[in-house]
């Protein structure tokens, strides 16, 4: 899209775009690697950063964890990242291992202040504003958005579980895009995974924006940004 003043919605990815969670994950994994005496260098760090994108989307493993009970799904998420940062040894003992220390770990939620700021503007600005996400809880997940503050900035709110339908399925963006009354060529959508968000949008018709801090995605065919603020620079 070449004129960025055609623009009139603009739409966000939930988890990992606006709201962050802490402990990060993918530390954790870094830093069992380590106590096993397997460290990660920085390119092994964030290929599993890029494979833990991979793993939600990709069909095979979706068959793969269908069914599958949330410890059995987490053991095989955990062997699975510990088989591509190249971890050594017998894979399914660790997993079993890494799965044990994590269990017990409480998650905390977050959406940075940086990130309703850019809300807040974006509103001021005149943009319809929209949120879809892949979550299936969508009871948890309207838990959080209450619980975080951040259901009032936006038109629209669109969970997986309520429409039967994942990103990068075109079908949810398309649903999303009925309910807020917007027209393809004059949104965009911005998310920090590549064959979710960017393949799922550019499927749909709308522009993407990848948010890519860790700079997972070198060879991104869209618009990327490292930091929220630059979706502002470039929407000016």
């Amino acid at each position: 899209m070449s004129a960025n003043n055609a623009i009139d919605t603009v739409l966000f990815d939930f988890d990992g775009t606006l709201v962050f969670h802490k402990p990060d994950s993918s530390d954790l994994i870094s830093a069992f690697c380590t106590e096993i005496g397997q460290p990660l260098s920085e390119e092994a760090e964030r290929h599993g950063r890029r494979v833990r994108h991979q793993y939600f989307i990709d069909p095979v493993i979706r068959d793969e964890i269908t069914g599958l009970s949330n410890e059995e799904f987490w053991l095989h998420f955990n062997r699975h990242i510990l088989e591509a940062v190249k971890i050594e040894g017998d894979l399914d003992r660790l997993a079993a291992e890494l799965t044990s220390k994590l269990q017990d770990i409480e998650l905390s939620y977050d959406c940075p202040q940086t990130g309703c700021q850019i809300l807040t503007e974006l509103r001021a600005r005149g943009y319809r504003l929209g949120l879809i996400t892949n979550r299936h809880n969508v009871e948890r997940f309207y838990e959080l958005l209450d619980q975080l503050h951040l259901r009032p900035y936006f038109d629209l709110v669109l969970a997986s579980g309520e429409v039967g339908i994942q990103k990068p399925d075109p079908g949810i963006f398309a649903a999303a895009l009925e309910r807020i009354d917007a027209r393809a060529d004059r949104s965009i959508y911005v998310g920090d995974n590549y064959w979710a968000d960017v393949l799922g949008a550019q499927r749909a018709g709308l522009t993407p924006v990848l948010f890519d801090r860790h700079r997972l995605f070198p060879e991104a065919d869209c618009r990327t940004v490292e930091q929220m603020e630059n979706l502002l620079d470039w929407l000016a």
